[in-house]
C-alpha cells in the first residue's frame, strides 16, 4: 500500500481528533494543559465543516458563527457527518493564534501567529527567525494534544467512557459538558 492510500485509510483519525479538540475544549473550558507544556487555551474559532464518509455522494455542511453558537454543527454530528476542517484559536502567554486544521493530514490550511514586534535595523533576521518560532509554538501544543488523544484512542476506556461522553455532548448541543468529563 503506498503512502497516500495509507493515509486515507487512516483519515478517521483526523476527523476524530478534530472532535476531540472541539468536544474537549467544551468540556475544559478551553484550558489544556499539555504533558510538556504550560496550560494553553485552545477554543473552536468560526468555522467548521462536517462531511459523510461516503465518497460517491459527499454531502457537506459548512458552519460559520461563535464557537458557542455551532449548534448546526452538533446537529450534522448527530446525523453521522465528521468534522473535516475546523478553525480554532489559541491563547498562550497573552498572544494568540488563529489557524484552521485538516483531517486527512492535519495541515495547518491557515496559520496566523501574534504579530511580530521585534525591529529589523537591528536584527533583519530576528523577524523571519520569530515568524518561525511562533508558528512552530503552535504546532508544538497541536502535536502534544494529537499525542494526548492518540493516549486516549488507544485506551481501554475510549468505548466505555470517552464515546458515551462525546456522544451525550453533541445529543446535549454541548450544553451540559459531560459532567466529570472534563479530562477524557
Amino acid at each position: 500500500m503506498d503512502m497516500v492510500s495509507l493515509v486515507r485509510e487512516k483519515r478517521f483519525l483526523g476527523r476524530e481528533f478534530l472532535t476531540w479538540l472541539w468536544f474537549q475544549s467544551d468540556c475544559r473550558m478551553g484550558v489544556f494543559t499539555p504533558e510538556h507544556g504550560q496550560p494553553v487555551e485552545i477554543w473552536l474559532d468560526n468555522k467548521i465543516t462536517l462531511e459523510t464518509d461516503d465518497q460517491e455522494n459527499v454531502e457537506r455542511v459548512i458552519c460559520h458563527g461563535e464557537h458557542s453558537e455551532m449548534l448546526e454543527a452538533r446537529q450534522a454530528l448527530s446525523q453521522g457527518k465528521k468534522v473535516t476542517q475546523a478553525s480554532f484559536k489559541m491563547c498562550l502567554n497573552d498572544a494568540e493564534w488563529y489557524f484552521t486544521l485538516d483531517d486527512c493530514w492535519l495541515n495547518f490550511r491557515a496559520c496566523k501567529t501574534p504579530k511580530v514586534m521585534l525591529d529589523s535595523r537591528e536584527d533583519p533576521d530576528g523577524l523571519f527567525f520569530e515568524k518561525v518560532f511562533l508558528i512552530q509554538e503552535v504546532v508544538r501544543v497541536i502535536e502534544e494534544l494529537f499525542s494526548e488523544f492518540i493516549k486516549a484512542r488507544l485506551s481501554p476506556e475510549w468505548m466505555t467512557v470517552h464515546l458515551p461522553a462525546i456522544g451525550n455532548w453533541i445529543q446535549s448541543g454541548g450544553e451540559a459538558a459531560a459532567e466529570g468529563e472534563g479530562r477524557v
